[in-house]
């Protein structure tokens, strides 16, 4: 497994902690940043594995197994700090989401715009790996920023993660072992 997976691991488990089960969240149980219709799926799609039924259960081991199967999407992004944000952002706000908000990204630095397909095509893949680096994570966290305050704006029952969901924005990897 590459270093840089293992970094975004770290990275994000950082910002995920273990078991929740907050009320106002929409996901429901949560652990390790695996929510509980994610493990049902994973359990169907993989019930030779014997992961436990409810993710209250999930061991860390288990949960990397996850995130390395269905999260991991970014082995062609050249800038591991970028790879490990988005990676942490699809764990968080889905994989989909992660691209869409990459390619938002990209569209407050180039121009003509790059569809926001939520695809990750060799169109997004080129022009975010053509962008300064530095440039790219500025403009990913505050897409990121903006894909939470709206969040809140079309459902303020999600106000009470704002803070927490901003600070998560904010963070930019430090990459210790590079690719």
């Amino acid at each position: 497994m590459s270093s840089v997976l293992e970094e975004a691991l770290a990275f994000t488990l950082g910002n995920e902690g273990g078991y929740v089960n907050h009320p106002a969240d929409p996901g429901g149980a949560t652990n390790f940043g695996i929510i509980q219709k994610n493990l049902a799926k994973w359990n169907a799609d993989h019930p030779e594995l014997g992961f436990p039924a409810s993710v209250r259960d999930l061991t860390l081991d288990q949960a990397r197994t996850i995130y390395r199967s269905e999260y991991w999407r970014w082995d062609a992004i050249g800038d591991p700090a970028i790879a490990i944000k988005l990676f942490d952002i699809g764990v968080n706000c889905g994989t989909g989401t992660s691209i869409r908000l990459l390619q938002k990204a990209i569209n407050l630095l180039v121009n003509p715009p790059i569809d926001a397909d939520g695809k990750l095509g060799p169109a997004t893949l080129g022009a975010a790996n053509a962008q300064p680096p530095e440039a790219l994570m500025q403009a990913i966290c505050q897409a990121q920023k903006d894909h939470y305050q709206s969040l809140v704006a079309s459902d303020p029952s999600q106000a009470v993660f704002l803070k927490g969901w901003l600070n998560r924005a904010a963070r930019i990897p430090e990459v210790v072992h590079g690719i």
